[in-house]
């Protein structure tokens, strides 16, 4: 169980750092106003930008560490999380085989394939149909098989039923131990693309995944809003920085440290970033809005807000 949260914490962190960098700096602010070194700053001719430097400097660093994150440390910690999960806390077996969701694949022009599962390391492909079209697009020949192997020849069916279809006789039916099959992804292909959830891939081999979906003509909305929503997020601190601070100085943030009022703040600020960001990443993955449109509009929005609060304060 322990080991399961302490995989979990990079993930918490991205998460919960937007809200605690908000909570930070309204307390910070109102430290500085109670005491009003704001006002002497001001008074010794320091700068709005010389005095809120500090803490944008920071959010830059965390902004940076976050992406870093995101990209690769969070989703390697997700997957290792949900093993033990399964394994230790559920006590399930580990499979022999993942379920890969009825997965379909166009392979070539003029042939689909269906793959039922496939082994963990990739390198097996379990109940497979595969069915090929002919120039009009027409089945033509349909084959089934127990499973396919990868060597170092590539990749091979066994136990193979083919159906070949013809015009007005009878479909022809024919058996063989072993065929090729023509695949082009390799077992790291399968082990990255498919067998990986989403939030268990890193950014590179999630944007992998998708030149590979959209190669093969399947829509990519989903998975781009994904990718484009996990960058845009890595700058939530940033923003909420520069709202934190731009509120502060406004006068509507907390004057006193006042701990209650600032949770309250931040998590009345934070729940609309969330509502707001939640509802951009639904309507792109619908397609009702582009993916990176759907992925970026909730920083925008938040964004825009901050820099309007901080030109106040700065004229």
């Amino acid at each position: 169980m322990l080991m399961y949260f302490f995989f979990k914490i990079p993930d918490i962190s991205f998460k919960l750092a937007p809200f605690a960098a908000l909570m930070a700096t309204l307390l910070a602010i109102g430290l500085l106003n109670k005491n009003h070194e704001i006002t002497a700053m001001r008074s010794c001719g320091f700068s709005l930008l010389r005095i809120v430097a500090p803490f944008l400097s920071v959010a830059i660093l965390v902004t940076v560490l976050l992406l870093g994150c995101t990209a690769i440390l969070i989703p390697l910690g997700n997957a290792k999380a949900e093993q033990i999960k399964t394994v230790d806390i559920q006590k399930k077996p580990q499979p022999l085989a993942f379920k890969a969701k009825n997965l379909w694949l166009r392979i070539q022009n003029n042939s689909i394939m269906n793959i039922k599962k496939i082994s963990p390391d990739g390198t097996i492909l379990h109940s497979i149909l595969l069915y090929r079209l002919n120039s009009d697009f027409q089945l033509d020949q349909v084959f089934s098989a127990d499973a396919a192997n990868y060597t170092s020849e590539g990749w091979a069916m066994k136990t193979v039923v083919q159906r070949t279809m013809t015009h007005n006789g009878p479909v022809k039916i024919s058996q063989h131990d072993r065929l090729p099959l023509e695949l082009s992804l390799t077992p790291g292909d399968l082990k990255s693309w498919i067998l990986l959830e989403p939030e268990h891939m890193t950014l590179v081999q999630l944007w992998d995944h998708i030149k590979h979906l959209k190669n093969e003509g399947h829509n990519v909305a989903e998975f781009l809003t994904d990718y484009w929503g996990r960058i845009s997020f890595s700058f939530v601190t940033l923003i909420m920085s520069i709202l934190g601070v731009s509120l502060g100085l406004l006068g509507l943030g907390s004057r006193t440290p006042n701990v209650t009022k600032s949770i309250g703040q931040a998590l009345g600020i934070s729940f609309l970033f969330w509502t707001s960001h939640s509802v951009g990443i639904a309507l792109g993955r619908s397609g009702a809005l582009p993916p990176i449109i759907g992925g970026w509009i909730a920083c925008l929005m938040f964004l825009s807000v901050s820099l309007n609060f901080f030109l106040k304060v700065r004229y």
